[in-house]
């Protein structure tokens, strides 16, 4: 466990001495608050600007005041999924091109299934990787 933390604090550093080549806009939606803040940390090391909400509504509102490069979604949430909010963004014309990122507990195939259905461009399995994590990052920047 150290061991992990320890990659991450080094990785952490390495990700907070480069500036990004352009800063994005990125949106998680948890239910879960201590999840979504640490996933958002994470995602500021990248030098990039991060806005956590815990439901649909919340999301709704975030976007009206900025449209995310990129929104990464827990797929299990009370009341509505992840991948249904993951439907709803791509059918919204200010958001269709925002790149999806499922963040679940679970990897179970139906979930893969439906997030790639709708248009997820990542699947990623709590707790989530740092590298894969960039790997995102890198993506939304290549798009």
């Amino acid at each position: 466990m150290s061991q992990t933390i320890e990659n991450t604090s080094m990785e952490r550093r390495q990700g907070e001495s480069a500036a990004p080549a352009r800063k994005l806009n990125l949106l998680v939606v948890d239910d879960n608050q201590e999840v979504g803040e640490s996933l958002a940390m994470l995602l500021e090391t990248f030098g990039h600007n991060v806005v956590v909400v815990r439901n649909w509504q919340m999301a709704v509102e975030q976007v009206k005041q900025c449209v995310p490069d990129a929104v990464y979604l827990d797929i299990e949430m009370p009341g509505i999924s992840g991948i249904e909010i993951g439907r709803r963004l791509r059918n919204n014309p200010e958001t269709a091109n925002a790149v999806l990122v499922a963040v679940t507990g679970h990897s179970l195939p139906m979930y893969m299934d439906d997030a790639l259905t709708v248009g997820f461009r990542h699947f990623l399995v709590k707790p989530v990787r740092m590298e894969d994590l960039a790997t995102t990052v890198q993506s939304v920047l290549a798009a």
